[in-house]
Parts: C-alpha cells; structure tokens; sequence
C-alpha cells in the first residue's frame, strides 16, 4: 500500500512518515501540493494524508483536482489534517470530497489506525455488488453513472450527499442510526459526530423538497425514510 503524505512542517511529515513505515506502508513525503500532484500522477497512492495549509497549491484546491480527475490521479482516500478547528472547516473539507478529517496534534498512531480503517472499508465496498439502480418515490439513483434523478431530471450531489442519500434509500423504512451513518459515509464517528449528519440530512431535504416529508427524524437514535402517505 502506497501512502502521499503532503505537509509542509518538516517534523511532523516524518514522524507522520516514521509511523506509516512501521506498518510496512510504502511512503512518499512532500510539502507542497505542485508536487504532491506531480508524485501523485506517478505513483497512484491508495491514500493521502493531506495538510490544508501548505504552499504552492493548498490542500482544499490539490483534494478538489484529485477527486474531479481520477483517470489522471486514482481514487486515493483523502485524511485532511489542520489546525482549523471550526466546524464549517470540517465541512468544507468533507464537501470537497475527504474521507477522513483529523485535527492538530493528533497522535500519529490513530492516524495509522484510521488510514487502516479507510483501505479496508474501501476493499470491503469493491467486494460488495451493488444494484444499479436503487428507487424512491420519483427518485432514481443510477449507481453505473454515479447520478441521481427526480421526475427525469438530473439533480448534482456531492460525493457524500450521494452516499448519504443511497444509504438512506436502501434501508428504507428501516431507522438507520447516526453511528451507522457516520461509519459507511464517513468512515469515522470522531470528529464532527452527531451534526455533520444532520447538516447532510439539511443538504438533502433542501436539495430534494420532497424529502422533507420523507426523512424521519428518531430522537437520539438516527433517521427512517418513509414514503409518503
């Protein structure tokens, strides 16, 4: 396994290094995202452990390319690290497509721990044969071409809306609980918890009206998508 590690302070690039090397993880070190692209391109890592603040190309715009451009640079899973501690931070970072947010200092090996997590969920997700289609009420999410549909008409999710909202959608009627959520969109429950799930379920009731009506709040527990009377 290929591991990019993209972080502009020397210390903490190698003892981010140090500890993936343990693990037997094949590692790469940059400090700015120009040449994180450029290795990146070259190498088709299985993750990067991206810091937000770092010259040349920052870490929001270099997560942005290598997300829109999979044919060019892979399908890495994305840890961001920072010392931004706002939730709209954290957000923001996991619209443009992270996988995993972690925020300074952390300890070196619970991010070991969570790149770990991240590579086998992802395993797991290939090995798992998805329909192509999955239905709600006029909704249509065609898996085969990453799109969802209402009425005929084309609706943009970002990654983890669109994940959000097929969850949803194959359990519905059924309570899917927050950490169940929290674990098969986002891979980790540690750092945004209970109001990153609700912000998305915000996201998808504004984004499909019809939904509002649908998504079901459970107290404490999580959320129900029902069809409507």
């Amino acid at each position: 396994m290929k591991i990019l590690v993209v972080e502009d302070d020397l210390e903490i690039r190698e003892l981010i290094g140090y500890f993936l090397e343990k693990e037997s993880y094949i590692v790469d070190k940059v400090d700015n995202g120009l040449d994180a692209l450029k290795i990146l391109k070259k190498n088709k890592h299985d993750a990067i452990v991206l810091d937000l603040m770092i010259p040349g190309l920052d870490g929001k715009n270099l997560a942005k390319i290598v997300k829109t451009l999979p044919e060019e640079y892979g399908t890495p899973k994305i840890i961001m690290v920072t010392a931004k501690t706002e939730i709209e931070d954290v957000l923001e970072g996991l619209e443009i497509g992270a996988d995993d947010y972690l925020r300074k200092p952390f300890d070196p090996r619970e991010l070991v721990l969570r790149i770990k997590k991240l590579i086998s969920s992802d395993r797991r997700e290939d090995k798992v044969e998805k329909e192509d289609n999955y239905k709600f009420e006029d909704i249509i999410i065609d898996n085969s071409k990453h799109m969802v549909t209402y009425k005929g008409n084309e609706i943009e999710f970002s990654k983890k809306e669109y994940d959000l909202l097929s969850l949803l959608i194959r359990n519905k009627g059924l309570v899917v609980t927050r950490d169940k959520i929290l674990d098969e969109v986002w891979s980790s429950s540690y750092y945004t918890g209970d109001r990153t799930v609700d912000v998305y379920i915000s996201k998808l009731r504004d984004k499909l009206p019809i939904l509002a009506d649908c998504i079901h709040t459970v107290k404490g527990v999580g959320y129900k998508l029902k069809e409507k009377k």
